[in-house]
């Protein structure tokens, strides 16, 4: 008996179109806020993870650049060279200068002139009254071919350091620059405004331009607000370029280091401040990242047999990150600013060096 069959179409279920509920949406927007919070934390310290790593990197790259340079000079640590009495820039009105911090200064500017080709129409004048070696430590580097043919160079800087790689993005518009982000230093001559575009973050310790103690000393200023930033002589200055073999550990005693950790806390910090860590460049070339702390005391330079470190008021002012404490100034130490022993000394891994 045969079976008969029927083909039927089969005809899927109808469905409304709906969108989603708004309980729905507000449990996407909800995750999708989560995800935010977790992740962009994270992106934020990945790029400041990146942007020590760079900072280090530029920090050992000046190292490097300085070494050659003395390797090239007989041992001679790079820094400016001019003294009192010269008379060798083609330039009459920065010859036969009065004092070293003088010849330092205008030697600084015979060098802008120079490697920038503005050396006729007055844009960098004279000037006398600032410590140049500190932080325009890449002019005499620059000027010896270490740095390249071009200034200035934003390698020599932390990249944290917006300010300054404003000012070296804008060399020949520094007077407008200064007028937008405010002048760091409103008593300071027009020439050494000028010549911010070729400021370093990184600041050189005063032992490779200063005897270590003695007459003609550098020593810190205090007291007042922003002297923290500022230096005295104990009588007529002996700045010269040191040497090499003056410094008896070159991987415990720091040659170069920020003013200010803008990297490991929360918001930029002074230096000085135990709870302070950021990027250190050595002597041997080497850069690590140390904590203040760590750091041996140093020493008064004006009293070198004295038991106490150089105290000081930092008593920030303008762009500078405000104290810890809260208050106008805080008392803090010199640390490796103020080695004891000078360029003898030992800052970090070792106890202070000794007076024979």
């Amino acid at each position: 008996m045969g079976r008969s069959f029927e083909l039927r179409r089969i005809t899927p279920p109808r469905h409304s179109l709906q969108g989603f509920t708004l309980i729905e949406l507000l449990v996407v927007i909800a995750l999708i806020a989560l995800l935010m919070a977790i992740l962009l934390p994270a992106l934020g310290k990945a790029r400041k993870s990146a942007r020590m790593v760079m900072c280090e990197n530029n920090m050992h790259q000046s190292a490097m650049a300085m070494t050659a340079y003395s390797t090239d000079f007989r041992g001679v640590m790079c820094t400016y060279s001019w003294q009192p009495g010269m008379a060798i820039s083609r330039y009459a009105d920065l010859n036969n200068n009065y004092d070293p911090s003088a010849s330092f200064a205008h030697q600084s500017s015979d060098i802008a002139r120079r490697m920038t080709g503005r050396g006729q129409d007055g844009f960098y004048t004279a000037f006398e009254n600032r410590y140049v070696a500190r932080n325009l430590w890449q002019l005499p580097v620059a000027d010896g071919g270490y740095l390249g043919d071009s200034l200035p160079k934003p390698a020599k800087s932390c990249p944290e350091d917006r300010v300054t790689l404003l000012w070296q993005a804008n060399p020949n518009d520094i007077d407008r620059v200064l007028a937008t982000t405010g002048d760091p230093d409103p008593s300071s001559p027009q020439g050494f405004k000028r010549l911010l575009p070729f400021w370093s973050s990184y600041e050189l310790t005063p032992y490779a331009y200063s005897p270590d103690s003695g007459a003609g000393i550098v020593w810190q200023l205090s007291g007042q607000p922003g002297y923290h930033h500022l230096y005295g002589n104990n009588g007529p200055p002996k700045f010269r370029a040191r040497s090499f073999d003056a410094v008896l550990f070159p991987c415990q005693k720091v040659w170069l280091y920020d003013l200010f950790d803008r990297h490991t806390f929360k918001r930029d910090l002074w230096y000085a401040y135990k709870v302070a860590a950021q990027p250190l460049a050595f002597f041997d070339g080497s850069v690590s990242i140390r904590k203040t702390q760590d750091s041996n005391p140093g020493w008064e330079p004006g009293n070198p047999r004295g038991v106490f470190a150089t105290s000081y008021q930092y008593y920030p002012v303008g762009s500078d990150s405000p104290t810890l404490s809260g208050q106008p100034s805080d008392t803090v130490q010199g640390f490796y600013r103020w080695t004891r022993g000078g360029l003898r000394g030992i800052d970090f891994g070792g106890k202070e060096y000794k007076l024979p």
